[in-house]
């Protein structure tokens, strides 16, 4: 069953107040028929498909889309893989069927929901990754106003309130060896509670924030993948800085095939023209050349370029033999 909470969401969304108002539709949700929630499957179809560039993992990763839709359409429409799908959605006119009238109707006439189709209606309502498994558990209510959300451990901090409020873009070479930079967006921002909380994508996954915390100088950021259990740590050297421009540090993750520890250099630059979440995308920019780079772009690539060392792997465990022989 579709939980209590997501109904109530659905219910109340301005836009499909708006669209029964503009049909001359009273909101009497359970007396609709398919004809009408055939109008309210639209609007979410097409809000759903407009937000598929910025967050393709929703559809690479199916979380949206079962596998065997998945493989229909691709074998439908002759398409290479997920990534294609992706582009195939974001250049149609008519928004992609995501979720039918028909299914909406069930919902509301007590039929079961899979997981793929809560996620839809999640993301229709904009609701964040860390809080999907609350809003699809049939046996809570709405949710209360003051939900705790990835990074409440920290405290309050007013140098960063106060300093580092911003957006940023991240600076690091890519953890699989080639010689290529990733710049990805990075915010530090203040919540309603006003705590700090800090966004970045890294592999078109969103990572956002349980610890943040300024400890003598000493940034330390702890991220959470939103959607696998993935982590990252960030440290960077603040010091007493009260105009951060250029930020440094380091931080550490899993390589993605391996699976072993790996340390990268961090540059961090504060942009005077903020950009607004999610339309992160991340950008690789090659170390052998720099033509058609940004100013800023080429500025990182040559400090990159002069460093002797930008990551560090590490090893698998092993035993003292083993050890013996990678010293000779």
């Amino acid at each position: 069953m579709i939980s209590s909470k997501i109904k109530s969401a659905l219910e109340a969304t301005p836009l499909l107040v708006d669209v029964l108002s503009d049909h001359g539709i009273e909101p009497n949700w359970k007396k609709f028929n398919r004809t009408t929630f055939e109008l309210i499957a639209h609007a979410i179809n097409k809000t759903v498909s407009g937000k598929i560039s910025a967050a393709p993992f929703l559809v690479t990763e199916r979380m949206i889309l079962g596998e065997d839709q998945l493989q229909n359409f691709l074998f439908e429409k002759h398409l290479k893989d997920e990534e294609a799908l992706v582009h195939f959605i974001a250049a149609m006119k008519r928004p992609f069927h995501w979720v039918s009238g028909k299914t909406l109707h069930s919902y509301w006439n007590g039929g079961k929901a899979k997981a793929t189709k809560l996620n839809v209606l999640l993301v229709f309502l904009g609701v964040d990754l860390a809080e999907w498994d609350t809003w699809r558990s049939p046996k809570l209510g709405f949710p209360a106003a003051a939900t705790q959300k990835a990074g409440r451990k920290s405290a309050k901090n007013d140098v960063l309130l106060h300093y580092f409020l911003g957006d940023y873009y991240l600076y690091y070479q890519k953890s699989d060896g080639s010689d290529h930079l990733i710049k990805a967006p990075f915010t530090i921002e203040k919540d309603l509670h006003d705590q700090i909380t800090v966004q970045t994508i890294t592999e078109g996954h969103l990572y956002k924030s349980s610890l943040v915390e300024l400890r003598e100088g000493i940034l330390y950021i702890h991220l959470e993948n939103q959607f696998f259990n993935d982590k990252e740590n960030h440290i960077f050297n603040v010091g007493n800085e009260t105009n951060p421009e250029v930020i440094f540090g380091i931080s550490n993750t899993i390589t993605v095939k391996s699976k072993l520890a790996i340390g990268l250099r961090n540059v961090l630059i504060k942009q005077k023209k903020g950009f607004t979440f999610p339309a992160f995308e991340e950008k690789e920019l090659p170390l052998s050349h720099s033509e058609k780079l940004e100013a800023e772009e080429n500025l990182v690539l040559r400090f990159f370029r002069k460093q002797k060392v930008n990551q560090l792997n590490s090893h698998t465990t092993c035993s003292l033999a083993v050890l013996q022989s990678m010293s000779v």
